[in-house]
């Protein structure tokens, strides 16, 4: 018979082995899921809570995506886990420049919302673009933890304008998929409406072109360069449904109560949007810039 203290040991040391087992799988299973994420084709759109955002809502999205931009360059190459490289480098990069900007645009919408500014007496460098502030709304496409993108679109008379798009910097290859539901979605809405010009201001993309091509959007025949590209007249938009209420609620359980940074402030999007649906100051403003 064992003596009482080598008992206790031997317990002990098993529980230690097999904590540090689980973990060594969890690692890696998470490793490989980071670097091998599902391509953009096969994430089907009820991963996202498609919505309208209120200019309020997003300022505490948008701050928090700015400074995981800033914290991922800071902290530099990581790993082979790490998306930040090559081509997405140039991305992250392009988004901590970007996020900035179109934070001041959501807060200049927010207040122009509350009554405390108007789009009338804005002074520069915001008056100049004080028509498209006014006409401009913002689309998401959230998930927890599957990425994210955010995007001001401004409605004209004869043509829908994305102005500006930014997704999660901690989520950049499946940042892609969320973007790209999201432009099907603003570009089916468009179309429904009655609308066919839809336009864009493309982003830096990895793919470069071929991604927008593959969302529909292509530079227009003799356009000049940086002229924003058109959702193709012979292109379909493919039907995105919107995840259901429940299921959005569902989705966004498992984040933890308290989380902060990124992914709980998409969390809280998230979920505020399933409740709407179940009970019913930088250099420009210009999210373009």
């Amino acid at each position: 018979r064992q003596p009482e203290s080598t008992r206790i040991l031997s317990t002990h040391m098993l529980a230690a082995f097999t904590f540090a087992a689980a973990l060594l799988h969890t690692s890696g299973t998470a490793r490989v899921a980071r670097c091998c994420p599902p391509a953009a084709a096969v994430l089907p759109a009820t991963e996202y809570m498609l919505r309208q955002l209120q200019p309020a809502q997003s300022i505490g999205l948008l701050a928090a995506w700015e400074k995981a931009s800033r914290d991922l360059r800071a902290a530099g190459f990581r790993g082979p886990q790490d998306e930040a490289i090559g081509e997405r480098a140039l991305k992250l990069k392009q988004l901590a420049e970007t996020l900035p900007r179109v934070k001041s645009t959501a807060m200049i919408l927010g207040l122009c919302e509350k009554g405390s500014l108007s789009f009338e007496t804005l002074e520069e460098p915001h008056k100049s673009q004080a028509e498209t502030l006014s006409r401009t709304s913002l689309r998401a496409a959230i998930s927890a933890g599957r990425g994210s993108a955010i995007a001001f679109v401004s409605q004209w008379e004869d043509h829908v304008s994305i102005d500006a798009v930014v997704v999660n910097p901690q989520y950049l290859e499946l940042g892609e998929a969320a973007e790209a539901v999201l432009l099907a979605d603003i570009a089916q809405r468009a179309r429904a409406a009655g609308v066919a010009d839809v336009r864009l201001h493309p982003a830096y993309q990895a793919d470069g072109a071929a991604f927008y091509e593959r969302c529909g959007f292509v530079a227009a025949a003799g356009g000049a360069e940086g002229a924003p590209l058109r959702f193709a007249s012979g292109s379909e938009a493919p039907e995105v449904a919107a995840a259901e209420p429940a299921a959005a609620a569902e989705a966004v359980a498992a984040e933890p109560a308290a989380a902060t940074g990124p992914a709980g402030a998409e969390a809280g999007a998230a979920r505020e949007g399933a409740a709407e649906k179940q009970g019913s100051t930088d250099s420009t403003s210009d999210p373009r810039a």
